[in-house]
């Protein structure tokens, strides 16, 4: 990335975005990719699977003015504002045969109210899943996917010409009323052997008369959260990555642990905070809840403002916000 004021705007070379120096060491794709299929022959190899008592299902409501976020799973959310249904990362199967979900989704994909948007944040597996984007045009033919440059020719090819793609700091509006912004994340892309980096990965901010909500995907800590708060001075909800976070020296390039995000919610100067990309998947070397945990102990000691709250939701339970 290259800064430009107070903005970051990504850097591409020979057809691939960059990332700011020392912001992502060299071979961290292998390191990292040697580090997930450690973790994930552990798991497969031990004899009882860690059960996560996080799933607490509620029935969704059709729509809403007013902010309601579902937390569905992983980063995939169901957020209801100004009377638009929003879907952030669908995933509602497993990510692959080597990461199988923890929870189920809290939301069934039958029960999930008309979806108008989709956000993408990035196109790993995780994150961009084909059966669930087939599924969501199928059953919402006038759905928009906003997706990072260089997605829209992979998605076009499965949902019928529904995508439109962005680079960082640009906006559309919907329905004169709710504006969608691509805002930068320090993370990468990759879905073959050959195509790393060749589209960009980013967060998202939803601006409406109701409330600002803050989309952070997948990110790594850095000074793109400066950025963002300098652009945007009142965020009211920050929903930030939490996992995986062990082991450190691979995934503190591309990921947050617990800390970090908290220090990325101050540095957002939020008011509420919602953790994701924890719980669903068994990415990291650490315990399922170990995330969680780092989370409640680091909020119950950081020096946060009076007006913060951290809501942690189980899977299908509805938050209404702001308070």
């Amino acid at each position: 990335m290259k800064q430009n004021e107070n903005r970051y705007i990504p850097a591409k070379k020979n057809g691939r975005f960059e990332c700011q120096v020392h912001e992502v060491k060299e071979g961290f794709f292998w390191s990292t990719t040697l580090s997930l299929m450690s973790s994930s022959f552990v798991r497969l190899c031990s004899s009882k699977k860690e059960q996560v008592d996080w799933y607490a299902p509620e029935a969704p409501i059709m729509v809403s003015q007013e902010p309601v976020i579902t937390w569905i799973g992983h980063a995939t959310l169901l957020i209801q504002v100004a009377g638009i249904n929003i879907l952030t990362d669908p995933i509602f199967g497993n990510s692959s045969i080597l990461f199988p979900r923890i929870i189920k989704p809290g939301v069934a994909f039958d029960a999930l109210p008309p979806i108008d948007l989709v956000l993408i944040s990035h196109n790993h597996f995780d994150h961009m899943e084909c059966s669930s984007i087939r599924a969501l045009v199928k059953k919402n033919p006038h759905i928009k996917l906003l997706v990072p440059h260089g997605d829209k020719y992979w998605l076009d090819k499965r949902s019928r010409d529904h995508a439109t793609e962005y680079v960082w700091w640009e906006s559309i509006t919907i329905a004169e009323t709710v504006t969608f912004t691509f805002l930068p994340a320090i993370h990468w892309t990759q879905r073959n052997l050959f195509d790393r980096n060749r589209s960009l990965w980013g967060s998202w901010i939803i601006q409406s008369n109701e409330a600002t909500i803050y989309f952070g995907g997948d990110t790594a800590y850095g000074a793109h959260f400066a950025s963002i708060a300098h652009e945007f001075s009142s965020i009211d909800i920050a929903i930030l990555p939490i996992g995986p976070c062990e082991p450190r020296d691979a995934m503190k390039h591309a990921h947050m642990d617990s800390m970090e995000a908290i220090q990325a919610f101050q540095t957002l100067g939020a008011t509420h905070f919602i953790p994701i990309h924890w719980g669903t998947f068994h990415f990291g070397n650490e315990p399922a809840l170990l995330s969680i945990e780092r989370l409640q102990q680091g909020w119950n000691v950081a020096k946060l403002k009076p007006y913060a709250v951290l809501h942690i939701p189980k899977a299908g339970q509805k938050l209404m916000l702001p308070d």
